[in-house]
């Protein structure tokens, strides 16, 4: 949590969810009261987001605030995939499903290490989910995916019209655990890591990216904000030695 608020490189997409759990964190953690909750998100979205209008985001606030003693945070190292469960996604052989099908897994996972009454189902939006997955989907084509995996008798519906979570058919936790997740941010990128892709993890902030050259140290955010400070550093030796 202190990594993400000292360099704030948090997706548009996820910011929802991040104020959530920074409610929960201040709660649990901090033991702030709920009046200076509210203040330290205000104050987050003031320093993270230049076009950020407080009356847009009240609403927002307030619910996080309130809500923030019913979900204590939830401490998880990562989980495990197993020889079978990776073998299921294997044998897609689509490299997009195999993507798809392993973030639904690791994010089903997640969801049993949560809450034991689980089963297996995942409640994340399609866009969350499709953003970890790293795959770049239309509306329509995020649908034809999720359908292609139920066809296949990998994942269900809820049976309710308006409920969207999927539950994950694959799971099998009697084989032998093979492969250890502990950052969910790019789920996608670790299967292809998986995979023997050439990734590698950011030497700042750990998430994963395709070392295309071999050289690569950085992703794009800290890439910018270490050349910042190199500029910066430069500049500043300069003026010293003007002086």
């Amino acid at each position: 949590m202190e990594r993400i608020l000292s360099d704030k490189n948090i997706e548009p997409s996820k910011i929802h969810t991040f104020l959530s759990i920074y409610a929960r964190y201040l709660f649990y953690e901090k033991k702030s009261d709920k009046e200076d909750i509210i203040k330290e998100l205000h104050a987050f979205m003031i320093s993270s987001y230049p076009n950020y209008r407080p009356a847009d985001w009240a609403v927002k606030l307030e619910t996080c605030t309130k809500q923030a003693d019913k979900y204590p945070l939830c401490k998880c190292k990562g989980i495990w995939v197993t020889e079978r469960e990776l073998q299921t996604i294997d044998d897609l052989n689509d490299k997009v499903l195999e993507r798809l099908a392993f973030t639904l897994l690791c994010l089903a996972k997640f969801g049993n290490f949560r809450n034991p009454d689980n089963h297996n189902w995942v409640t994340y939006r399609n866009s969350e989910i499709y953003s970890m997955a790293c795959i770049n989907a239309t509306a329509f084509e995020q649908d034809m995916k999720f359908h292609k995996l139920k066809e296949l008798g990998l994942i269900e519906y809820a049976k309710k019209v308006n409920n969207l979570n999927i539950q994950v058919l694959y799971t099998d936790s009697d084989s032998s655990e093979t492969l250890f997740i502990s950052d969910f941010r790019k789920l996608g990128y670790e299967w292809r890591l998986y995979k023997g892709e050439v990734y590698i993890r950011c030497t700042d902030c750990k998430i994963l990216v395709k070392n295309t050259n071999g050289k690569r140290k950085y992703c794009k955010s800290c890439g910018e904000n270490h050349n910042k400070q190199k500029s910066l550093q430069r500049y500043h030796r300069g003026k010293t030695g003007n002086f």
